[in-house]
């Protein structure tokens, strides 16, 4: 039997180029304002084209799309915009300005060009996806489904769609059709991150032992995902294998030392090592050194209210009361109705 009730958390993990002088006419010819300092190859070859051809959409849709290639959906924006004025009816340029607006988190502007993008070309297969993500999101899910198949319809051998639909059927409780859907996508390409993580995932909700396995492979696909060592880790915990689970949450921070959340869950995990039949001078120990941790986070994040409430719970539990009080009111000046916190004083007073 464990000796301590820990508060949990899930958490869940989502450069650019100087314009150089501006054209004395911008609105008739952008090509010199489209041009950006670069050492890159290609970049040079679409700031050639766009300088040979300034009146063409081309050169601006290339560059919009190297932007976006390159996580830089603000400047995708602006160069596709360029292009849009120029070929407003094209397919592909719609398509690139709803990504560069979703790029950005602006999903109600994005949406409508997705939508457009359709409307000028109705096999557009990667606009199909993207707006039947975003409608699964919104759970639109008969429009979502129809553009899947329609995907799925025109090339059974892509992967995406029956990634998608196993999104769809796990969002409809479906479980044994949306693995076999997440299986299909990684037929298809077996190298699916996303796929195996979404498996990994609805294998730990049905508590099978195959998450792991999934888990694995994910990473084997991404060594260094954040995402997949969390929830494998996260899978060792909510099955009591807490030194497995600290091993995961400790690799992360191999990757990045000043990820505070590992060093919240290394604390909550050895606090889950306390047992009652654990000599004190154990118990304590792994106390302290979870404080460290929790200590460690806070460094990072001081307003992080469940490592402040965890460390106070190891003070409180090692016999510090007084110390652990006035953590628990300084948590509720942080979060006023923070019930565990609350909860915690009240048993205190009571004592």
């Amino acid at each position: 039997m464990k000796k301590i009730v820990i508060v949990s958390i899930v958490s869940l993990f989502v450069f650019s180029c100087k314009d150089v002088a501006r054209d004395a006419n911008p609105q008739e010819n952008y090509g010199v304002e489209a041009i950006v300092e670069t050492n890159d190859t290609r970049l040079d070859e679409i700031n050639q084209l766009i300088l040979d051809n300034p009146n063409s959409e081309i050169g601006y849709y290339q560059l919009a799309q190297y932007h976006l290639d390159n996580n830089n959906p603000e400047l995708a924006l602006k160069q596709i915009n360029r292009a849009m004025k120029i070929a407003p009816k094209d397919a592909n340029i719609n398509y690139v300005k709803a990504m560069a607006y979703l790029g950005i988190n602006k999903i109600e502007q994005g949406l409508p060009f997705l939508e457009r993008t359709l409307e000028l070309d109705s096999t557009h297969t990667d606009g199909m996806l993207e707006l039947a993500y975003y409608y699964l999101a919104g759970k639109n899910y008969e429009p979502s489904l129809d553009l899947i198949n329609k995907a799925i319809t025109q090339n059974m051998y892509m992967a995406k769609p029956y990634y998608l639909k196993g999104m769809w059927y796990e969002q409809q409780a479906q479980n044994k059709l949306a693995i076999s859907s997440y299986q299909t996508a990684i037929e298809r390409d077996p190298n699916y991150y996303n796929a195996y993580l979404a498996l990994g995932s609805i294998h730990n909700k049905m508590d099978d032992s195959l998450a792991i396995q999934y888990f694995n492979s994910a990473i084997a696909t991404w060594p260094e995902s954040i995402e997949a060592w969390r929830l494998k880790g996260m899978s060792y915990y909510d099955h009591n294998q807490y030194e497995e689970a600290i091993v995961c949450f400790d690799t992360i921070l191999y990757f990045d030392s000043t990820f505070e959340v590992s060093y919240f869950d290394i604390g909550r995990t050895l606090i889950n090592l306390c047992y009652d039949d654990n000599p004190k001078e154990k118990n304590d120990s792994l106390l302290d050194l979870a404080i460290n941790y929790f200590d460690k986070a806070l460094n990072l994040n001081v307003n992080y209210v469940p490592a402040k409430y965890n460390r106070a719970l190891c003070y409180e539990t090692k016999g510090n009361k007084q110390l652990a009080k006035s953590e628990y009111k300084e948590i509720l000046k942080l979060e006023t109705n923070y019930e565990p916190a609350i909860d915690a004083l009240n048993r205190l007073d009571n004592k």
